[in-house]
């Protein structure tokens, strides 16, 4: 697909020459057409120009996803300015850094988070930053119905005389990006790199679109403002939601019929774990791009199955490169897909780095480095040696990885110490700050560890002054300070941290011993609610319930009870089985089966959707007394969806104890 000059007002000014009608953004129920997204733009820059806009200043554009935020950005591109992104839910202080970090003179504010207490907090954050009180505009002034019609002729040339002082390569947009430190870099990117990149995926993913993307990503972030402009210059239907929450996108995606979405892996792992989903979605969803990385190769599996059709394809990229730098193919089996980032776009060299010897071998692991048309202009303020684009051309990435010898991308790792969860990056060294602030804290060590939903959590290693006497108020204090996102999941005491033979921070042996202290504190709450560790399932005509009664009976011995209790056991299950089949089903069902551990019994859950049934009723069968004779403990009750589950609680040998049992399995 030809994306013409790669400007922005281009991609505007044709979708509402060749589809006028066509929708182009709905958002909260509000739908508006390419020609009104682009008289709504002109109106927005017009109105800037008139207030003293000129070619060059910067705007801060700050507020959630919505057809407000599209409208301001395109209007302060137009207007010849650079459109500082704000993160929605930064706190103020951060806010007026940021925007005196690059000398903003403008600000555009929608919905966000401070706001929705007060809302002056925000105007006043911005003019803290630098920003005149005349120059902060509210992002509704730009919607409003009158900016939906075109402009008149003499209006039209200002606007038009204000785009053509513009070049495709000129800095238009600045996206801050957390680097090695806790300062924020603030990445200039061009319409030139933006729409390069999104050219680049066309040639790779168009004919794979369907009419309508949902766009679960902020458009502050790099991969949301490409993937919007990728499928608004490709005349597709953009959905969008202020807030990215997985009940409110699901209804969104299914009302609406959508078959594209482009979010994280954790609101898929969210989404795919809701009941309705299955019903909903399953067979709907064609084509789910993952941004910011994935959980498991397993578990991207897991959600493709899901699909019941559709594909989930992942890629790699940083802000740095506008951000796509390898991305996958639909055409890609998914055993591929679910260990590999893809293959570079089109126009663009990837490489991989080692400083010793040069560029590696296929196979051979070192840093990702890239070249190509969608490279930064730089960072904004920071001096020749502090920027990551070398002399010879090439971004140099700062993580590892290797191509396969199908020239697919495998990734390493990374080489700078920062935490991703759910797509964001997070300075550990900015927490740590916080947290010796905190009279109880004498050391702090913030470090990642995976996590199946997040991608990566914040954790906390602490040598303690003083303790800490209320948890609950002790994180109230981080959240004041960072954002709640960034406030570690758990806080984990040391009487001192390892150091090595030089006397500094063995970093290595207290990321594993954290992460061991992790695992036990995961298992805990696990076990409180019950860890789940076989799930069966009978659904056939026959219901053969020897091989399940089998394998509880085996598990049953593994977990130390005696040969006298196992027996007992197996022989509950046996006759739950037939007591279930003989009363709930006439033919065909399913019954499923699963063993939870609890801190100090065992519990097998039998549930299916037969007819109620209870074993402690006057005529009860002859296979519920065998069972009440031989269970420690037994309820009944109905699930979420509404069926009934039967619960035999076994109590464990008094000498074992199920947690050292499971600790044990996990080191064998």
């Amino acid at each position: 697909m030809d994306f013409g000059t790669k400007k922005f007002s281009e991609t505007l000014r044709r979708g509402a020459t060749e589809y006028p009608d066509k929708p182009a953004v709905t958002c909260l129920g509000k739908t508006v057409t390419f020609a009104q997204l682009k008289n709504a733009a002109d109106h927005c820059a017009l109105k800037l120009i008139g207030a003293g806009f000129q070619k060059g200043d910067k705007a801060v554009l700050w507020g959630f996803n919505g057809i407000e935020w599209v409208v301001s950005f395109f209007g302060i591109i137009e207007a010849g300015g650079v459109a500082a992104l704000m993160n929605y839910g930064l706190k103020a202080p951060d806010v007026s850094a940021l925007a005196k970090m690059v000398n903003a003179s403008w600000g555009i504010i929608g919905g966000n988070t401070i706001s929705i207490a007060d809302p002056n907090a925000a105007a006043k954050a911005l003019i803290d930053g630098g920003v005149p009180a005349g120059h902060v505009f509210p992002a509704t002034a730009f919607v409003e119905m009158e900016a939906f019609a075109p402009l008149g002729a003499g209006e039209q040339a200002v606007v038009d005389e204000a785009i053509s002082k513009t070049d495709p390569k000129d800095s238009q947009v600045i996206i801050y990006t957390t680097g090695t430190t806790s300062v924020p870099k603030a990445v200039l990117q061009s319409s030139y790199s933006v729409l390069s990149n999104a050219e680049g995926c066309a040639d790779l993913l168009l004919d794979d679109l369907g009419e309508g993307l949902c766009l679960a990503l902020p458009m502050f972030h790099s991969y949301g403002l490409m993937a919007g402009n990728f499928y608004l210059a490709a005349g597709k239907h953009l959905y969008l939601s202020p807030l990215l929450k997985p009940d409110t996108l699901l209804k969104l995606v299914y009302e609406n019929k959508i078959t594209d979405m482009c979010s994280v892996g954790a609101i898929y792992g969210m989404m795919t774990s809701m009941p309705e989903f299955a019903e909903k979605l399953t067979g709907q969803l064609k084509l789910c791009i993952v941004g910011g990385g994935f959980t498991t190769p397993v578990e991207m599996m897991r959600f493709e199955k899901l699909l019941g059709g559709g594909k989930m394809i992942c890629g790699y990229g940083q802000t740095e490169c506008s951000p796509v730098i390898t991305v996958e193919t639909c055409s890609d089996p998914l055993e591929r897909r679910a260990v590999s980032v893809g293959r570079s776009l089109p126009n663009h060299e990837v490489k991989i780095w080692n400083a010793g010897t040069g560029f590696a071998a296929q196979g051979e692991v070192g840093e990702i480095v890239v070249k190509g048309p969608s490279l930064m202009n730089g960072y904004y303020g920071l001096p020749q040696e502090m920027q990551a684009i070398d002399d010879d051309g090439w971004l140099h990435t700062g993580d590892l990885g290797r191509f396969d010898e199908d020239g697919m991308l495998q990734f390493s790792g990374r080489i700078k110490d920062i935490i991703i969860r759910s797509g964001e990056n997070i300075s550990p060294v900015e927490i740590e700050r916080v947290l010796m602030e905190q009279p109880e804290v004498r050391e702090a060590k913030v470090m990642g560890a995976a996590h199946p939903i997040w991608g990566e959590s914040v954790e906390a290693c602490l040598v303690l002054r003083a303790p800490i006497e209320n948890e609950e108020e002790f994180r109230a204090r981080l959240k004041a300070r960072i954002g709640s996102f960034k406030v570690p999941s758990h806080f984990f005491i040391y009487d001192a941290f390892p150091l090595n033979e030089n006397g500094k921070l063995n970093q290595r042996a207290l990321h594993a011993d954290m992460i061991e202290k992790l695992y036990e504190a995961n298992l805990e709450a696990a076990m409180n609610e019950g860890l789940k560790i076989m799930d069966l399932r009978l659904k056939n005509q026959n219901y053969t319930i020897v091989p399940a009664c089998s394998m509880v009976w085996q598990l049953a011995d593994q977990l130390g009870f005696d040969e006298e209790k196992t027996e007992q056991i197996r022989l509950s299950v046996e006759e739950m089985l037939t007591d279930r089949i003989d009363n709930a089903f006439e033919e065909n069902g399913e019954i499923r089966i699963e063993v939870l551990l609890m801190p100090q019994w065992m519990r097998l859950r039998f549930t299916d959707t037969g007819r109620k049934y209870s074993l402690e009723s006057e005529d009860a069968s002859i296979s519920a007394l065998i069972i009440l004779a031989n269970v420690d403990s037994y309820s009944s009750g109905e699930n979420e969806k509404g069926e009934t589950q039967y619960c035999l609680d076994y109590q464990y040998e008094d000498d074992f104890n199920v947690k050292k049992f499971l600790l044990k399995y996990k080191e064998k």
